[in-house]
């Protein structure tokens, strides 16, 4: 048998229809319209000092233009816009403070601008050996970002935090509800979320009109996905009002493959494709649309496109009685933060779930 032979032998195991008449087997492209799909408005950016610590900067992202945002009501020029506050992670906003603007979430950033939505993302000192002060200088930048955001309708807010910044939502939800901001609709997106800090030990109390995600990624060796499940269940909500979302992966061949992980978020990090056109903006447009105009509340949270021979990407799993299918979470032990949710530097520690069991 000849090298070439073999070759082809062997690009047809691990990728059957790259033999197929359709050509390479590729990933699913964003959605061209609808839930997931980019929006129609442009975007300006103004930097600002943060004023109390000159190092941290916020930066305000506009919605320009004249088209409608179907998703959300309204046109992108309008005087008044919602309002998506964006909360990066553990390290994760050095580059805004050195460039001005984030590069780690310049996809989920420009997405939701892109929609027709004021986009905040405030950088922060992300102590991971002092959440509660951390978490609270977060939202004192918040605070002074209302002064530079003019068109910005804090009635109408979404939180989307990944990471520290996940584990951030909780409390600054809470703090923004004492401004008498998000009093027509409030969200929250939490991504692989980490400890909560200042919230208590009981449950999590917003108001009852909120929506609310928590997602895990099922190849995240980083944050223990119990953590996450451990606030979904604590949030004293409807069981309508809240979803858990498990993304997982799928791999078609070793140069052919979706994987879920905890920079699943992160521009540069991780490739900006399907785990993020479905797993993310499609959740996050499904979720703000619900808040805002009543829509889109019963779509199939779940589903993440298709490959372009037409086989249906693996499902990510949407529930209300979520169930931890690991990884163990050890990238943190080397630092002495084991990122297990029973740890002693999660206060929230006596409620952990069940520790990993086997989900198909």
């Amino acid at each position: 048998m000849t090298l070439s032979v073999l070759v082809v032998a062997a690009s047809l195991i691990f990728n059957p229809a790259s033999a197929s008449a359709q050509g390479p087997l590729l990933p699913p492209a964003q959605p061209s319209s609808g839930l997931g799909a980019q929006g129609p408005c442009g975007s300006t950016v103004a930097v600002h000092a943060n004023p109390v610590d000159a190092t941290q900067k916020i930066a305000i992202h506009s919605p320009t233009g004249t088209a409608a945002t179907p998703l959300l009501g309204g046109r992108c020029n309008d005087p008044k816009r919602p309002v998506v506050v964006i909360v990066h992670g553990l390290l994760a906003g050095i580059d805004a403070q050195l460039l001005g603007s984030s590069v780690l979430y310049r996809d989920i950033i420009n997405h939701f601008v892109a929609a027709g939505n004021v986009v905040v993302f405030a950088t922060w000192p992300t102590n991971p050996y002092n959440f509660s002060e951390a978490v609270a200088q977060q939202d004192r930048a918040l605070g002074y970002a209302q002064r530079f955001t003019p068109r910005a309708d804090f009635s109408k807010l979404g939180f989307i935090g990944h990471s520290m910044g996940g584990g951030a939502l909780p409390f600054l939800a809470q703090q923004a509800v004492h401004r008498g901001w998000g009093s027509s609709s409030l969200w929250l997106f939490q991504i692989a979320p980490a400890f909560a800090s200042d919230v208590g030990t009981g449950s999590i109390s917003v108001p009852q009109y909120t929506r609310v995600v928590v997602e895990n990624f099922d190849h995240d060796n980083v944050l223990d996905a119990r953590i996450g499940i451990e606030q979904f269940n604590a949030y004293d909500l409807p069981v309508e009002q809240k979803r858990h979302i498990t993304v997982r992966s799928d791999f078609r061949g070793p140069l052919t493959r979706l994987d879920a992980t905890h920079l699943s978020a992160n521009s540069v990090l991780a490739p900006n494709d399907a785990i993020r056109f479905y797993g993310i903006y499609r959740v996050g447009d499904a979720l703000q649309s619900c808040a805002l105009t009543g829509s889109h509340c019963t779509s199939d949270l779940s589903y993440m496109g298709e490959w372009s021979d037409g086989r249906a990407v693996r499902k990510s799993i949407s529930t209300t009685t979520p169930v931890d299918s690991g990884p163990p979470a050890n990238a943190f032990d080397i630092v002495g933060l084991n990122g297990e949710c029973e740890s002693p530097h999660n206060v929230r520690a006596g409620r952990c779930p069940e520790s990993h069991v086997s989900q198909n």
